[in-house]
C-alpha cells in the first residue's frame, strides 16, 4: 500500500479509514489494558503470591524474549510502512464488522510479496505481541499476564488469523494459499518463504 487513494464510490476515503483506525485502536487498548487489570486484580483477590519464584536467570530469559518481541516488532516496520499498516487494519475490522465484502481492497494498494519477518511467520506482529507478553510475564514473574498472554495466543490463534487468511485468500488467491504452505502461522519453526524463481532453481 503506497497510499491511500481519494474517494470514490463505494470505497471509504480517507475519513472513513482514519476514523475506523482510531476505533481499532482504542479496542485494542482498552482490550489489552483491561484484560490484564481484571486478571492481576483476580489474582490479588485471591490472596495469592503472584510469581513464580523464578532464578534469576531464567527471569533473563524473560528479558530476552521481550527484547525479541520489540525487535521483530520493529523489523516489520522496516518492510510495511505504518500507514499501510494502519490501512490494512482499518480495512479487516470493517469485513469483520460485516461492512465490507471480503474480497475488496478497501483502501489497501499493498501488494503480495512476503519480504523479512513474513517469510517466515505468516502473522509476525501478532508473534512480536505474544513474545512481547510472555518475556515480560516470565521477567517480572507475573502469572496474571501469563494468563493474558495464554488468552491473547488463543485469541490470535483461533480466530483473528483465520480470518484474517480468508480475507487476504480472498484478494490474493492462489498466491497466498501457496504463501501459507510454506510459512506457519504464529510461530516461526525456521522454515522460509520460497517465491516461483526460487522454488524453480
Amino acid at each position: 500500500m503506497e497510499g491511500l487513494p481519494l474517494k470514490t464510490a463505494g470505497v471509504p476515503g480517507r475519513r472513513d479509514l482514519a476514523v475506523t483506525g482510531l476505533v481499532v485502536l482504542l479496542f485494542l487498548t482498552l482490550t489489552y489494558v483491561t484484560g490484564y487489570a481484571v486478571f492481576a486484580l483476580l489474582g490479588l483477590l485471591a490472596g495469592r503470591q503472584l510469581g513464580f519464584g523464578l532464578p534469576i536467570e531464567v527471569r533473563l530469559l524473560g528479558v530476552a524474549l521481550l527484547v525479541a518481541g520489540m525487535g521483530v516488532a520493529a523489523y516489520v516496520f522496516r518492510f510495511r510502512h505504518p500507514r499501510d499498516v494502519w490501512v490494512s487494519t482499518s480495512a479487516t475490522l470493517m469485513k469483520l464488522m460485516r461492512r465490507r465484502p471480503l474480497d475488496q481492497r478497501v483502501g489497501r494498494t499493498e501488494p503480495f510479496i512476503p519480504r523479512g519477518p513474513y517469510a517466515y511467520v505468516r502473522s509476525p506482529m501478532y508473534f512480536g505481541v505474544v513474545t512481547i507478553v510472555f518475556g515480560l510475564a516470565v521477567a517480572v514473574e507475573s502469572i496474571p499476564l501469563l494468563i493474558w498472554g495464554l488468552i491473547l495466543a488463543c485469541f490470535y490463534w483461533f480466530f483473528l488469523i483465520p480470518f484474517e487468511e480468508s480475507e487476504l485468500q480472498a484478494l490474493f488467491g492462489e498466491s497466498y494459499l501457496n504463501y501459507r504452505g510454506q510459512v506457519p502461522k504464529l510461530f516461526p519453526n525456521g522454515r522460509r518463504f520460497r517465491g516461483p524463481e526460487e522454488a524453480s532453481r
